[in-house]
């Protein structure tokens, strides 16, 4: 194992020479690369930016290493629209980088994403639609996908008795999409204490 794969296992890095990887060591290396003008007009342009080397696995190190040594640079993109670094990386990478912007606050569990945005709106996201299928994340039909408008799931939690149910949520104003999404939520963040249950043929969560 080269000196270089190793200083790779201890966190991404900025400086690293791929020439002294392995053949079979350069295989597991990825790099955050940005070009200022990819995908988007040249008056967009901020300079350069500084890369990141990690190994696969590490792309949320990597993504806050970025964030961190190009926070000026970054500070000028509009993240509303495409921009160089969404049009430069892939998605699970792009997505890590809003979180360590505080565009986006992202909390993964086994079976659901719970992704906050800065204007209040909540998204409870079924795992796999999140990761496999992105461009399906943000729909309010179908299922996989729920929105929460205000509040956010504390205020919603609060709202509701003590045995929350699909129908329940589906009432609620502010809830739109698959409420199953949210319950998944429910029983599986550490902010609320509760358990799973059937009502009916639907699925719920119990308050304990």
């Amino acid at each position: 194992m080269t000196q270089t794969f190793e200083q790779l296992k201890e966190g991404p890095q900025t400086r690293i020479d791929i020439g002294q990887l392995a053949v079979d060591e350069r295989m597991l290396v990825k790099q955050i690369q940005i070009n200022g003008t990819v995908g988007v007009t040249a008056s967009t342009s901020v300079g350069s930016f500084t890369g990141v080397h990690y190994l696969a696995g590490d792309e949320r190190a990597a993504a806050k290493l970025f964030v961190e040594i190009n926070a000026e640079k970054l500070s000028k993109l509009d993240f509303s629209r495409r921009n160089p670094i969404s049009t430069s990386v892939d998605r699970l990478v792009y997505d890590w980088i809003l979180h360590f912007l505080g565009k986006r606050e992202l909390e993964k569990y086994d079976t659901v994403v719970i992704e906050r945005r800065p204007d209040g709106t909540v998204w409870c996201i079924g795992r796999q639609t999140f990761e496999e299928t992105p461009m399906r994340r943000y729909t309010e039909s179908g299922t996989g996908s729920a929105r929460i408008d205000e509040g956010g799931l504390s205020d919603l939690y609060e709202s509701c008795g003590e045995l929350i149910t699909e129908s329940a949520l589906r009432d609620k104003r502010v809830v739109a999409g698959d409420a199953r999404e949210i319950l998944d939520a429910f029983r599986q963040s550490s902010e609320f204490t509760c358990e799973p249950t059937m009502v009916d043929g639907e699925l719920a969560v119990q308050k304990l």
